[in-house]
């Protein structure tokens, strides 16, 4: 429980890790009228000391730390078998999401840089006090595969709300997917869709309202009791709460008018857009049960896998699923990739990805709402993906503690 503790914190997908993941792209921007937080995201302007930086790298390692313990030593303890191989499967998959997330967040993406060279984040396996040097990209994703790949051998797919052998599939998909292994992407994706777990939701607007859903594949439940009060990654949106962060006109223009997905935005008294995905769970303003894995997700990976192999029927065939659950039109082809891009936007914006997928598909980032007053002022509307902010400082205070840590370029 102590790794499930870890991966809720503020700093990781309690709050930071994933709102960082889309203020600092252009479908949400930070309002001038604002708490003071995720400033430094927002303008690209952060240092070696951020301490929202900090903060993902620490909670990252925390639950690190946390499952190899239990990697480590479980084996040795007595107790029925297979109970023992679920709680190792549920702590390697931990340990691999964490160490993907870490990758993303520290490093320059493996589809667009060079892997094999490029830095990584280090890699421990064991409690140390050695000084460890950065591993390399490819290293870190080899390590991620390896434990998911032995997790989901271990594992059932009974929880929703632990991580579980579907999960581990679909961590796999993922992965893959950012990997450009399109093939391996497909598959993991099918496995998941073809095993009947699952069910696209009948409402979507429902989806963040429980802690719980047809589609979930691994949701990080947070109880009533749990709630962060004002801290809840759902005050950050909500006018209710400091409602720093509102929907540009660009995410509004993706939805037609009949897609379920669009109900989830308010115009405000003052004609500004919020998004109310993440308005409260169970009565409780601001309380999120993130879905770190869910089914929407799984089309979307085997739509791009698909199309990015030549199987464009394929592909439409996921996206139409998809919009027909969403209450939205078919489509009749997919002229290029931006269709893929935009029905991920439409999917899972606020969830954390938007910013990764223009990364790893070097996409530069471009904010058509810049600088009319409504938001923080800007010197640039624009962030090319190979601009060396698209890749996060390590903490100073890991450099100057390790002699072998070397910093990111351009800080």
């Amino acid at each position: 429980n102590g790794a499930y503790d870890a991966l809720q914190s503020v700093d990781y997908y309690g709050r930071e890790f994933v709102v960082m993941a889309d203020i600092e792209a252009n479908l949400a921007y930070l309002s001038i009228a604002n708490s003071n937080r995720f400033v430094s995201a927002y303008t690209y302007t952060w240092t070696v000391q951020n301490g929202d930086i900090a903060g993902v790298w620490n909670a990252g390692y925390r639950a690190i730390l946390r499952v190899n313990n239990v990697i480590n030593g479980i084996d040795e303890l007595e107790g029925d078998a297979a109970r023992r191989n679920q709680i190792k499967g549920e702590a390697l998959a931990i340990r691999a999401l964490c160490y993907f997330d870490l990758v993303r967040f520290f490093a320059k993406p493996y589809a667009t840089g060079t892997p094999s060279s490029d830095l990584g984040v280090p890699i421990t396996l064991e409690a140390t006090l050695e000084e460890l040097p950065r591993n390399t990209v490819a290293e870190v994703y080899n390590q991620v595969i390896s434990d998911l790949t032995t997790a989901k051998s271990l594992m059932t797919a009974d929880s929703r709300t632990r991580m579980n052998a579907l999960a581990a599939e679909a961590l796999l998909a993922r992965v893959y997917l950012y990997q450009e292994d399109f093939t391996n992407a497909e598959a993991s994706a099918s496995e998941v869709i073809n095993s009947g777990e699952f069910a696209l939701i009948d409402n979507f607007s429902n989806l963040y309202l429980s802690d719980s859903s047809s589609e979930d594949i691994f949701t990080l439940r947070f109880l009533t009791v749990e709630t962060r009060g004002s801290d809840n990654m759902g005050q950050i949106y909500n006018p209710e709460g400091y409602g720093d962060i509102r929907v540009t006109q660009d995410l509004i223009d993706l939805y037609e008018p009949n897609d379920q997905r669009n109900l989830i935005y308010q115009l405000s008294a003052n004609n500004e857009y919020y998004t109310s995905k993440y308005a409260g769970q169970d009565g409780t303003i601001g309380l999120v049960s993130p879905r770190i894995l869910r089914l929407g997700e799984m089309y979307l990976i085997r739509a791009e896998a698909r199309f990015r192999t030549n199987d464009d029927a394929g592909a439409l065939e996921d996206l139409n699923t998809l919009r027909a659950a969403r209450d939205a039109s078919a489509l009749s082809s997919i002229p290029n990739f931006r269709t893929i891009l935009e029905e991920r936007q439409r999917e899972l914006v606020f969830e954390g990805h938007t910013t990764f997928d223009y990364w790893r598909n070097g996409i530069t980032m471009v904010r058509s709402q810049c600088n009319t007053g409504l938001e923080v002022n800007l010197t640039s509307c624009s962030v090319n993906a190979s601009d060396f902010r698209t890749v996060h400082p390590i903490p100073d205070d890991e450099v100057l503690v390790n002699q072998n840590m070397v910093q990111n370029d351009g800080y």
